[in-house]
């Protein structure tokens, strides 16, 4: 670590020490007296300031006065040790050396030998060399021994090795100047470079006549000199630490004794406040005070005569369960120990309130008598009601909510256990209310809500009790019940719906689907009757009109089944047993394959091969769908992309379920799919069908953000469902695929409608791809109306990715040959 560094830190803690204390004292004083330490000892606290300023300043003097005097005792030393190698060099005749000397001489060859030597004895030293200075003016090396400067063990470098003699030395040194001049120089910093981190020290070198005759360079390692700089760095650091906490010690001392004499102070007012303030206390406290003894009134404090509505001559020696009613009495007269109760007190006007009691024991002028202190509580229990009340019923209907619903059901089931009855549980569910809300706003939708409930309320017997359980959901308990009862409860309940609800002057309708369950049949607990009148009522839940329908075994087979082929759904999709299969398509007027359509098979390990239409309808109810078509783009996308080096102008086609259409989020994974597998946009075709093009506005948009991206968008059985015609040119697409319905019917009633739709795609700029073509006879009639593409059964039926390369293959041959 640099001295820099070393001198911030040191400085940063010390300061950061100073301030931690000052918090610490400040939060200590501030939670004992509510005082600053300037009011607490404000000279103290300067001079606690000031000398600690001083005391790191001189700090960072001292320190770099033990950092000079360790630097001068290492320089002394080098100095010494450089003298005695320069004496030895004169000894061993070095004067007798120059550029022109051969290095098999032998006054060259002993005295690198010594220095080698040297440099041996000396672990310290890295390099040891000597120069002289020609009469060109520069300064060359004489000797200059071998140097381990990578602490290797071996002369494995070129610079590793000694230096022949003549070398010229080009670096400028100052150090180096002064030792020509006769004087011994050190450098001051360190010098780092490849070989490592050093300091030099330059000796003169005299000859007999007292001239300089050469300098004697030695590099030490810098790494020991900073070693010894940074201990005494760290020893004054220490000292300077000790000096400055010895310091804050005396200051926390002084401002103990501060703190200590100013809570001695504040306690001694305390006392005498507490004194004044006790003799008031009992007149002036909002609680009820009443000393009695032997069942009868002794003292009684003003709050207490308010409380009960007495005058204080009247309270005394009145008996005490005048006050309180008999059960509370007793409670307490049994219960020795000092403990709040919650109790039924009387006032004078015979009123009953409830009230929270302390009651304790003391020694009074020489007997026992308990000491009760009252507080009414009127008025939080009142608003304890109100808070039950809002825990319990829903905030819109003002009904009981789901927590409530519970609990009844709990109660109604017990009472119909004891009397042998049954009980209905009926879940309606009031539809239509997202089309509402999204058209005229949740306001709108409250309103609607308010007013079914004010008409269920009307139409329900006293046996009904009805609540809310979430949304557009209700739950009505039907105690005493029987089957037909219910039945006529329901038809109740679902005949509101058959006229219009007018709310702000528009009439809007909606639909009733109710969901019977019947205790004991269907269940002996809340929940399951409850989870099985749901069942029956999502039985209903794609019927148009209002109905309801009572509970029976099978429906709940049904949603176990669905509930099991979600769980194998999840499975199949986590062991990668799902496949893609192909069904080429085919352009009419060339016969080349142009692309082909990606369907989905379930290999199942038990099963076999399990069509798509077996369970995507349960992957669209369960959500499953949104994994299953990523898995589907991914792979086809993937598959395709190893294609397009024999087959260029080959594409895929997709089908986009509704889920994935109105998710804000798709266009952003499905530009994160395409990016992850390589494919280039325009070879993915999306097929969307006319249903998901129903809110056309916001079709347009979605469809525009997809043609961003650079995919291709096909409209999948075109001619079956609702699409506006006005619209159609409006929509982004380029391709429609017209159903197989019509393609079969060539010969009959809507022949004449294929041709139609042929035209109308032509018309607005789009291809026309015909599906389920079966025979030649539809290939023949599909070329002559100038269809664009066509896919099925005549072609290829859905294949394998291996079936489908070989087919790929296989038909390009046939078209090349033809």
């Amino acid at each position: 670590m640099s001295k820099e560094i070393e001198y911030t830190l040191f400085v940063l803690i010390a300061i950061f020490i100073v301030l931690v204390i000052h918090l610490w004292l400040y939060r200590v004083v501030k939670k004992k007296l509510s005082l600053s330490l300037f009011q607490i000892a404000p000279r103290l606290t300067v001079s606690f300031y000031m000398i600690a300023a001083a005391l790191l300043f001189s700090g960072i003097i001292y320190i770099n006065y033990l950092e000079k005097e360790e630097h001068k005792e290492y320089e002394e030393g080098a100095r010494n040790l450089a003298r005695l190698l320069a004496d030895g060099l004169s000894n061993m005749h070095h004067e007798q050396l120059n550029e022109q000397t051969d290095e098999n001489d032998e006054t060259y060859v002993h005295i690198l030998q010594m220095m080698e030597q040297w440099q041996n004895d000396h672990s310290e030293i890295l390099s040891m060399y000597t120069l002289k200075k020609n009469e060109r003016g520069n300064y060359y090396f004489v000797v200059a021994s071998e140097v381990d400067y990578k602490r290797k063990g071996k002369i494995n470098d070129k610079r590793e090795q000694h230096l022949p003699i003549g070398t010229v030395y080009r670096t400028y040194i100052p150090e180096l100047e002064q030792a020509f001049q006769g004087k011994f120089a050190m450098e001051k910093y360190p010098t780092k470079d490849e070989w490592g981190e050093s300091i030099g020290v330059f000796m003169p070198v005299f000859k007999q006549d007292g001239t300089v005759d050469a300098v004697l360079g030695i590099g030490y390692d810098a790494k020991i000199y900073k070693e010894r700089l940074e201990k005494e760095r760290q020893k004054g650091m220490w000292i300077c630490s000790l000096v400055l906490l010895v310091w804050k010690a005396f200051y926390l001392l002084g401002i103990y004794m501060q703190v200590e004499r100013k809570l001695f102070e504040k306690h001694k007012q305390a006392l005498e406040v507490s004194e004044n303030r006790f003799k008031r206390l009992a007149e002036s406290i909002m609680e009820g005070i009443i000393v009695h003894a032997h069942g009868k009134v002794i003292e009684a404090n003003k709050a207490a005569c308010r409380l009960f509505g007495y005058v204080e001559s009247e309270l005394i020696h009145m008996p005490v369960q005048d006050l309180m009613i008999l059960e509370s009495l007793k409670k307490i007269e049994h219960n020795d120990q000092e403990e709040l109760y919650e109790i039924q007190l009387r006032r004078k006007d015979g009123t009953i309130f409830p009230a929270e009691m302390v009651q304790r024991e003391y020694d009074y002028d020489g007997r026992k008598v308990n000491v009760t202190a009252i507080r009414d509580i009127t008025e939080r229990k009142n608003n304890e009601d109100k808070m039950h009340y809002i825990a319990t019923h829903d905030d819109l209907t003002g009904l009981p909510n789901k927590e409530a619903l519970h609990r009844a059901i709990t109660e109604k089931i017990q009472e119909a256990f004891d009397r042998q009855e049954e009980v209905a549980i009926m879940f309606l569910e009031i539809s239509g209310m997202k089309t509402i809300n999204d058209f005229y706003g949740y306001s709108v939708g409250d309103q609607v809500l308010l007013q079914i409930v004010e008409e269920w309320k009307k139409r329900s017997c006293k046996d009904v009790l009805l609540g809310r359980w979430s949304g557009n959901e209700f739950i009505a308990i039907l105690s005493g019940s029987t089957k037909e009862k219910a039945t006529a409860a329901a038809n109740q309940f679902s005949e509101i719906a058959d006229e219009p609800v007018i709310v702000e002057g528009r009439e809007l309708y909606v639909t009733i689907k109710i969901g019977i369950s019947l205790y004991p049949q269907d269940g002996m607990d809340p929940k399951t009757l409850i989870r099985k009148a749901d069942i029956a009522r999502y039985k209903l839940r794609q019927k148009p009109a209002s109905q309801f329908l009572f509970f029976e075994e099978p429906m709940a087979r049904v949603i176990q089944e669905k509930i099991g082929m979600e769980r194998e759904l999840r499975r199949a999709l986590e062991k990668g047993e799902f496949e893609l299969y192909y069904q080429p398509q085919i352009q009419l007027d060339t016969g080349m394959v142009t692309g082909m359509e990606a369907l989905i098979r379930w290999n199942h390990p038990e099963k076999g091969l399990i069509s798509p239409y077996a369970f995507i309808p349960v992957a669209e109810q369960t959500g499953m769908i949104i994994p299953i078509n990523e898995w589907v783009i991914r792979m086809a996308c993937q598959q395709t992309k190893q294609l397009l080096n024999d087959f260029p102008n080959l594409s895929v086609s997709v089908n986009l379920s509704p889920y994935e259409f109105e998710n804000r989020r798709f266009v952003h994974k499905l530009m994160k799919l395409l990016e992850e597998t390589g494919l280039p946009p325009h070879h993915l075709d999306l097929e969307i069908t006319e249903r998901m093009t129903i809110d056309t506005e916001r079709a347009i948009t979605i469809l525009k953000r997809l043609k961003s991206i650079g995919v291709t968008i096909s409209m999948d059985d075109f001619g079956t469902g609702y699409s506006s015609l006005s619209y159609l040119t409006d929509l982004p697409i380029d391709r429609l695929k017209i159903d197989r319905s019509f393609v079969r019917n060539i010969q009959g009633k809507k022949e004449a409608i294929l041709p139609s739709i042929i035209r109308l795609g032509h018309n607005i700029g789009v291809k026309v791809l015909a599906e389920g073509v079966e025979t030649e006879a539809e290939v023949a009639y599909l070329k002559d109306k100038h269809c664009d593409e066509a896919q099925g059964y005549y072609f290829a039926q859905p294949l394998s990715y291996k079936e489908l390369k070989a087919f790929l293959y296989e038909h390009r041959c046939k078209v090349l040959q033809a």
